[in-house]
């Protein structure tokens, strides 16, 4: 494996967890907006954000899917 792809693939890695932790926070967001009686639209946004993150993660662990492993 070369630098480069192992350098690929630790970037898709960081960006894996950068975009799961934010999705996370878009999910708590929005639990936290619905219990505080938000309006449904800004509990909506917020779901929406989470869908949005969810699908990004989904396609970068497709890309690495593709990836050679190291062992």
């Amino acid at each position: 494996m070369s630098t480069e792809t192992v350098a690929n693939v630790a970037h898709l890695r960081s960006q894996l967890t950068a975009i799961s932790r934010n999705a996370e926070r878009a999910f708590e967001r929005a639990f936290d907006l619905q219990q505080a009686g938000a309006p449904a639209e800004r509990v909506e946004a917020a779901l929406a954000e989470t869908s949005r993150l969810q699908e990004s993660a989904r396609r970068l662990r497709e890309q690495l899917g593709e990836q050679p492993v190291l062992h």
